[in-house]
């Protein structure tokens, strides 16, 4: 009887506990906010020049409780539930604290960044994950976009704010040029070094290096390898040796080639009403890694002939000029579409300037207007257009 008491005792306690905790009221559901974080570029810090930290916001899910609170992409978020932001992460941490149906003051700057307004934001319940098929995980309640891991900063120097602020794109720039009947884009060093009035020939170079792109157009005689072979060494002084060539988009044939000097490099053609069109970029073999690729991004910009080629859907937009992004291409437009393989691409500023963008080095972020590509000028983030911007000839003294 003294064993049997203690057990009985002991089963009515767990029987007592199950009974509490199937009628105890369910958890409350995680809240849900809607909203995606950023870093502060540049222009969001410079419109909001009284905030020393925040978030910005790069996107609101549509009818979530965000969008409901009027909160927009391009806000600075200042302060959640009292508490000042410190960052884009920061900011994602301090909204996962609430749940469903719990309400959180929120401090933030519209694009004016005049003056800070205070917005209630009323969580809501995680949406179905299966019902929407939009999110890749569960539950999907905060995004945020951290920066790229800065340099520690360094004593008030002058760069360590645009350090803090976020990344920005550091592209090289191309300088627009035309000859003739002829345009194209390269480097600032860059220089003219062989051309033809009838826009059979442009040949442009970086001095002192061999580093080199040209477009050729001539009458179709005999095998095209044959003419190219025979071109490289005129144009190289050099006897050459192609690789077998092989098939590329919108009837082009690529080969490459090497020389007795130490020179490498690629060569795209196809034939066009009886004529041989050809593109060559040409870099020094040690170097071939990181010069071949900008040489053949300046090569695909060398263009002499009318535009007249629809723009097939397939194509890059970093790959062609402003003018097929248009429904107007260039022959070069079409022979740029191993732009993608180079693994570079085309962007261009408000005023028309060219830019040579890397999507392996450079920063995709979401700025002032919205994400892309964006350089730094005048303290500013500036962002950067698809596409060349080469359309038009501009005449040289040569």
């Amino acid at each position: 009887m003294g064993r049997i008491l203690p057990i009985l005792m002991a089963a009515l306690l767990l029987f007592a506990g199950a009974v509490w905790y199937a009628q105890r009221p369910p958890p409350t559901a995680l809240g849900y906010s809607g909203l995606q974080f950023a870093p502060l570029t540049v222009a969001a810090a410079g419109r909001t020049p009284s905030l020393n930290r925040g978030a910005l916001v790069s996107g609101v899910d549509a009818r979530s409780p965000a969008a409901k609170a009027l909160i927009k992409p391009g806000d600075v978020i200042a302060a959640i539930g009292g508490q000042a932001v410190r960052s884009a992460v920061h900011a994602a941490s301090l909204i996962a604290r609430y749940r469903a149906g719990e309400r959180a003051a929120l401090t933030l700057y519209d694009g004016t960044g005049a003056k800070a307004k205070q917005i209630a934001l009323l969580f809501d319940a995680a949406p179905d994950p299966v019902k929407t098929q939009k999110y890749s995980v569960y539950p999907p309640r905060i995004l945020a976009k951290d920066a790229y891991k800065p340099m520690p900063m360094s004593g008030n120097a002058a760069w360590t704010l645009a350090v803090e602020r976020g990344a920005t794109t550091k592209p090289m720039a191309l300088t627009g040029f035309g000859t003739g009947r002829c345009n194209g884009v390269m480097p600032d060093q860059w220089r003219i070094i062989g051309y033809e009035k009838d826009g059979s020939l442009l040949q442009v170079a970086m001095p002192g290096r061999f580093q080199q792109a040209l477009f050729a157009s001539m009458a179709m005689q005999g095998a095209p390898e044959a003419a190219i072979r025979a071109l490289l060494e005129q144009r190289f002084g050099s006897p050459a040796s192609l690789s077998p060539s092989r098939p590329q988009p919108f009837g082009f044939t690529q080969t490459h080639f090497g020389n007795e000097k130490g020179g490498t490099g690629f060569v795209t053609w196809r034939v066009k009403a009886g004529r041989l069109q050809v593109w060559i970029a040409a870099a020094a073999a040690p170097e071939a890694d990181w010069s071949l690729p900008i040489a053949g991004a300046v090569a695909f910009s060398l263009n002499c002939g009318p535009a007249a080629n629809p723009r097939d859907a397939a194509m890059a937009v970093t790959s062609v000029s402003s003018q097929c992004l248009g429904g107007k291409c260039q022959d070069s437009d079409l022979a740029a579409s191993y732009m993608t393989t180079l693994k570079l691409g085309y962007v261009h500023d408000a005023k028309g300037k060219t830019w040579l963008i890397n999507p392996r080095r450079d920063y995709w972020i979401s700025g002032s207007e919205g994400p892309g590509y964006y350089h730094q000028i005048g303290g500013e983030n500036e962002k950067l257009l698809p596409g060349r911007t080469n359309d038009a000839p501009i005449a040289l003294s040569l």
